[in-house]
């Protein structure tokens, strides 16, 4: 069975999404398409089923950033979407609210669909926006020291003959980047039990290295991750909007602040403080 031309086939409605539909896209921007296809009989009474197809084109270069090629575009089984836009999942329900030009397929049924749109935002909203805009201020606030003493330890670390040692035996070797307290070995903003392996240690360290992502640049230049702020802010001020008027207007009427902060014109001071 042929997922991706299945989805294709039958799509009801393939939108632009990210920069573009809000409005903050620039001339380096990448392409983000997202939409809802209708399940062939075999996906609804079959043993098979499908919730989401990656029709994406994959094309980074050697840091991970996608190249001026790369596609991003996923269409969702019509169930699945709906079941996350009566969620107020913020990803989806702002898809609802799509403006004309930014629609590249729409047929009957993908009209039907949002015309449905005012019916999906309920209270529960708020909780879903804030969720999802914290998640992306924690990983906003890894700031380029912490940053540095994490990639420097890690790189220390997995290399390290006796993985099985304890962290706090260590302490001897005076690494600039491991801080010994009274309780904790401190990597950055990691603190660490004294008491678990080199091992471990590097396995937590690179759980919070991969919140960074592909983004070190960033970081390195604004001293932290502006595109984590910018989605921070505009996830706040879409679900403002959103429980206020009943939709979102598209493109945003706030997506210069959006686009300011991506661009690192505000500080992680400022960005907090808002």
């Amino acid at each position: 069975m042929n997922l991706s031309k299945i989805a294709d086939d039958n799509k009801i409605l393939e939108i632009r999404v990210g920069s573009h539909l809000y409005g903050t896209n620039t001339p380096s921007s990448d392409l983000d398409y997202a939409g809802v296809f209708l399940p062939i009989k075999e996906l609804v009474f079959g043993f098979q089923k499908v919730e989401e197809v990656d029709l994406s084109i994959k094309d980074k270069t050697e840091a991970g950033k996608n190249t001026p090629n790369a596609v991003d575009r996923k269409l969702y089984e019509f169930r699945k979407f709906v079941k996350l836009a009566m969620e107020n999942n913020p990803n989806i329900i702002e898809q609802l609210f799509v403006n004309a030009p930014n629609i590249v397929y729409i047929n009957d049924a993908g009209r039907a669909l949002l015309a449905q749109r005012h019916k999906f935002p309920h209270l529960g909203l708020v909780q879903k926006f804030k969720g999802y805009a914290f998640s992306q201020k924690h990983k906003m606030v890894i700031r380029s020291d912490n940053f540095h003493e994490l990639d420097n330890a890690f790189n220390y670390l997995k290399d390290y003959p006796e993985q099985k040692e304890l962290l706090i035996e260590l302490r001897d070797k005076r690494l600039p980047f491991i801080k010994f307290t009274r309780d904790y070995c401190v990597i950055g903003d990691l603190n660490l039990q004294k008491g678990i392996y080199v091992k471990k240690a590097v396995n937590m360290i690179e759980e919070r290295l991969s919140k960074v992502g592909n983004r070190k640049s960033l970081i390195t230049k604004y001293g932290f991750d502006t595109k984590f702020a910018s989605n921070l802010i505009r996830l706040l001020l879409e679900g403002k909007e959103l429980i206020s008027d009943g939709e979102i207007k598209f493109p945003l009427s706030y997506k210069d602040t959006v686009l300011a902060i991506k661009q690192g014109q505000w500080t992680i001071k400022e960005v907090l403080d808002y």
